[in-house]
């Protein structure tokens, strides 16, 4: 019943015969039933005009029949009421004496036991004043009502269904058509992005609505293909600044040169990112940056650049700038690049970071970091070295920030591991918990890796598995590398 109902609910056609059915149902029976009470009404005068018209023109002759003593012939002039089929019995009397002077049949209404309507109508006669009594049957006369009511019922019913499907014809060559065609032409550019003009022309209402679709379907293919153009033009921007971002990132022969061993999963949320890497090997010492700047997409990729630039900058004036001084010079620079040292300045934008600096020849790995952490594991177990709990390069970022700095000895293999937040942050499990570090920690424990490459897969594999059904938050980066120690 719901099924069907729903189902009518999306057919106006079905709406339209249903409504027309009830409405018509209701007014015919008020108007049959005003018709029923009206022709009642007109049955009851008509029979009661016949009853007094033949009362008259037989009361002088009846009287004088029976005046003269012919009963017989009084009775069978009488009997003209036979005719009717609706008569009972008819019977003539004499006011005066109530005397009944004829009657028929001859027994008299008094001895037929069958009721109805007595019509009484008065006569002169020569016998003096008399009345014609005459008896109706009103079941036969309801009968021929409710026959006739009934013919008339029939042929309204059958008239109706004629209206009813002229009507329905009218309504789906006039109506249902052109709204048919409209809605198949919008299914068709939603779905196929087709647009169709309706071929359909009216000067109804119908057909104005008609044409107001075809003018707004026009308004919208330009209004669509000037979206797609601009689309397709910042598509076409966004992935030309992709490969420029791409081309930013340290080649790969760079990544190999500098560590016994490197893997790196760069994931922007978008086409690009707010995340970047960046290293720099002079001689034994290798300096490796991973910078997570405000936001994603376009903002973040202009503020990698910002940050690249800058470090570019910082070691080409100090090759041998520590990461606690590269940290906060790189903060200041920030601020000042964006006006954020100002009161003028109108954004509030910076980065977190960290700065491994590896030195082969000393066996040493000195860390800095801003909310960042750097994970090492050696021989004597898996290390969670946190960075100080201070972005770079905010509004509220103290000038010449100090950031502590951390050194880790090497032994003869030793494994780093570093992310951005989007790693740490991302929700996911049946309770919508950050995936956090210490899943990290579990994938570093399983067992004893033989490259980083198979490392980062395996907390990347963890991480997909956990976040499945929750969508990406941030940009991803994780970078593993393994150092060991120059001892020649």
């Amino acid at each position: 019943m719901r099924k069907l109902w729903a189902f009518l609910k999306r057919r106006i056609f079905l709406k339209h015969i249903l409504a027309t059915l009830l409405l018509g149902g209701v007014l015919n029976a008020i108007v049959l039933l005003f018709y029923y009470e009206f022709k009642k009404k007109a049955q009851s005068d008509q029979v009661a005009a016949e009853v007094a018209t033949i009362a008259n023109r037989i009361a002088g002759p009846l009287a004088e029949l029976v005046e003269v003593g012919n009963f017989a012939q009084a009775t069978s002039l009488l009997a003209v009421y036979s005719g009717f089929p609706y008569v009972i019995c008819a019977e003539q009397r004499l006011e005066r004496s109530l005397e009944t002077l004829v009657s028929w049949p001859a027994i008299g209404c008094d001895k037929i036991n069958k009721s109805g309507l007595d019509i009484v109508v008065s006569v002169p006669t020569a016998a003096g004043p008399a009345t014609m009594l005459v008896r109706i049957d009103q079941e036969i006369l309801n009968n021929e009502l409710k026959t006739e009511v009934s013919v008339v019922v029939l042929l309204g019913i059958l008239g109706g269904f004629a209206l009813i499907l002229a009507g329905a014809a009218a309504f789906l060559w006039l109506i249902n058509r052109p709204l048919g065609q409209m809605l198949k032409a919008i299914e068709r550019f939603e779905q196929y992005d087709d647009p169709k003009i309706v071929p359909y022309e009216s000067e109804d209402e119908i057909g104005k609505v008609v044409q107001s679709y075809n003018s707004m379907l026009d308004r919208e293919v330009e209004r669509v293909n000037e979206i797609r153009e601009a689309h397709h033009q910042i598509v076409a921007s966004v992935n030309y600044a992709t490969r420029i971002q791409q081309g930013l990132l340290p080649t790969t022969s760079q990544c190999e040169d500098a560590f016994a061993d490197f893997a790196v999963i760069w994931e922007p949320r978008d086409l690009v990112g707010g995340d970047i890497y960046w290293i720099k090997t002079d001689g034994p010492i290798t300096t490796l940056a991973l910078i997570d700047c405000t936001g994603h997409g376009v903002p973040g990729g202009f503020m990698t650049m910002l940050a690249i630039a800058t470090l570019e900058r910082l070691y080409f004036e100090n090759e041998t700038l520590s990461p606690s001084l590269a940290l906060s010079k790189l903060s200041d620079l920030t601020r000042a690049l964006l006006n954020q040292d100002t009161a003028n300045g109108t954004s509030n934008d910076g980065m977190d970071a960290a700065i491994c600096q590896i030195d082969s020849a000393k066996g040493v790995a000195t860390f800095a970091g801003a909310r960042m952490s750097l994970l090492v594991k050696s021989k004597i177990g898996i290390d969670r070295i946190r960075g100080d709990k201070l972005s770079i390069g905010y509004v509220d970022t103290p000038i010449g920030p100090k950031f502590l700095e951390h050194e880790v000895q090497i032994d003869q293999i030793t494994d780093f591991f570093v992310s951005t937040d989007g790693l740490i942050d991302q929700l996911g499990g049946e309770k919508r918990l950050a995936f956090g570090f210490q899943r990290i920690v579990s994938v570093f424990e399983q067992e004893e890796w033989s490259c980083s490459e198979d490392l980062l897969s395996a907390i990347h594999s963890a991480f997909q598995d956990y976040s499945t059904n929750e969508e990406r938050l941030d940009d991803l980066t994780m970078i593993a590398f393994r150092t060991a120690r120059n001892t020649d």
